[in-house]
């Protein structure tokens, strides 16, 4: 379901339990059901949320261009040479 699907059952079910909890006794067993249908609407309001916000966005899909005019190189350090023995024991 959609967003707006989901958000418009979730507004549907809970009217509707409203009024079922003001009419009184009697519709104990539809009002249980209603309960149900809306807390299981709200947990997919909940996983849809959940996904939204660790889906990629465009910024994480497209690499920015890097400014090299800006950027001063850096120094390349020089090589430094081991002792045999030092060598080895790397």
């Amino acid at each position: 379901m959609t967003l707006k699907e989901l958000k418009g059952k979730y507004a549907r079910l809970s009217d509707e339990v409203d009024v079922l909890a003001t009419d009184g006794v009697g519709n104990e067993a539809r009002l249980l059901r209603l309960m149900n249908d809306l807390d299981q609407v709200h947990r997919e309001l909940s996983e849809l949320r959940r996904r939204t916000f660790h889906a990629p966005t465009l910024r994480d899909a497209v690499a920015l261009p890097v400014l090299t005019s800006a950027v001063t190189p850096t120094p390349q350090a020089a090589p430094v040479m081991l002792s045999p023995a030092l060598s080895m024991a790397c």
